[in-house]
């Protein structure tokens, strides 16, 4: 247990070392639509993506209208859709199980029981369904609000599955609730079901609106994105005592010249390295500013300062 709170410790004084910054804008590595760089042969007509995962020098996105998965190589030029495209499904969080090769694609809340509920698919890398779908233990208020981002984490031989909330305190809520309550639902699989076995409250420093994506690194460093914020937050994670290390650290997106918004989709998440992360965009709103039109359904890849 010391060696393990030691290691906790030790991460996050070296993580917050070296990203010590003047500032905490974001910079912008590369980043291309995928209208760009999607095979002719399958395109669609919009990309609302909402969700991201780096493995194996690739980027796997969801999207929230489709239930196919695109794959995209490292330079960002080439990009497949994969998967059977089945109707009335989309995703909106995608993360993956290295110990037994197999993705896990979340669909954001569904009526399950006189409730609602995530749904869990497990796929292979064809994202050809293995297992059957299983109902994630935690019920919602709305379908409008549900869990946004997927990782995993294995420590002590057990795999957890983490899930965010997008709204805050996981309630529906409305657009201009109160900031504050971040929240990440943790779940173990018993059986064939996903019990929640625990939850980690994100800081109430973190002024998030909204919360949109999730990823945990090797080194448990959690980074969490929020797509009314423009913003990506920070922090390590003890496994120990599954509570965020400190309050982290905030880093924006760059906006335009004249000082607005122009990453507004910020929908999904994830590590590259230790400095470097890829991120989606979802498309533009019909209420948001036209600046928001630039950097929508796309995929960028950005680093800390």
């Amino acid at each position: 247990m010391l060696s393990k709170l030691k290691t906790v410790i030790l991460a996050a004084i070296l993580f917050f070392a070296t990203t010590q910054s003047l500032s905490n804008e974001l910079n912008i590595v590369n980043e291309v639509t995928f209208e760009k760089i999607i095979d002719g042969k399958n395109k669609i007509d919009k990309y609302e993506a909402s969700g991201v995962h780096f493995v194996d020098d690739k980027f796997y996105v969801v999207f929230d209208n489709n239930s196919q998965v695109a794959r995209v190589n490292a330079k960002l030029s080439k990009a497949k859709l994969l998967g059977k495209e089945r109707k009335k499904i989309g995703y909106e969080g995608i993360t993956y199980n290295p110990l037994n090769n197999e993705f896990y694609l979340v669909e954001e809340s569904l009526e399950h029981k006189g409730d609602w509920h995530a749904r869990l698919s497990v796929t292979d890398k064809d994202f050809a369904v293995t297992s059957e779908v299983a109902w994630l233990d935690f019920a919602f208020e709305s379908d409008n609000k549900g869990f946004e981002g997927l990782a995993v984490l294995t420590t002590d031989g057990t795999t957890y599955l983490l899930a965010l909330c997008e709204g805050n305190s996981c309630k529906a809520g409305r657009k201009g609730q109160e900031a504050g309550g971040g929240t990440i639902q943790v779940f173990e699989k018993k059986k064939k079901k996903w019990k929640r076995t625990r939850s980690i409250d994100l800081p109430k420093s973190l002024r998030f609106i909204d919360y949109s994506g999730l990823d945990i690194s090797a080194e448990n460093i959690l980074v969490v994105s929020s797509q009314e914020s423009s913003a990506l937050w920070v922090a390590p994670l003890d496994v120990t005592t599954w509570e965020v290390v400190g309050s982290g650290k905030v880093y924006t997106f760059p906006k335009n010249k004249k000082g607005k918004m122009v990453y507004c989709n910020v929908e999904g998440v994830s590590w590259i390295d230790a400095h470097r992360l890829v991120v989606v965009s979802d498309a533009k709103k019909k209420s948001q500013p036209k600046a928001c039109q630039k950097k929508e359904q796309s995929i960028h890849i950005v680093a800390l300062p």
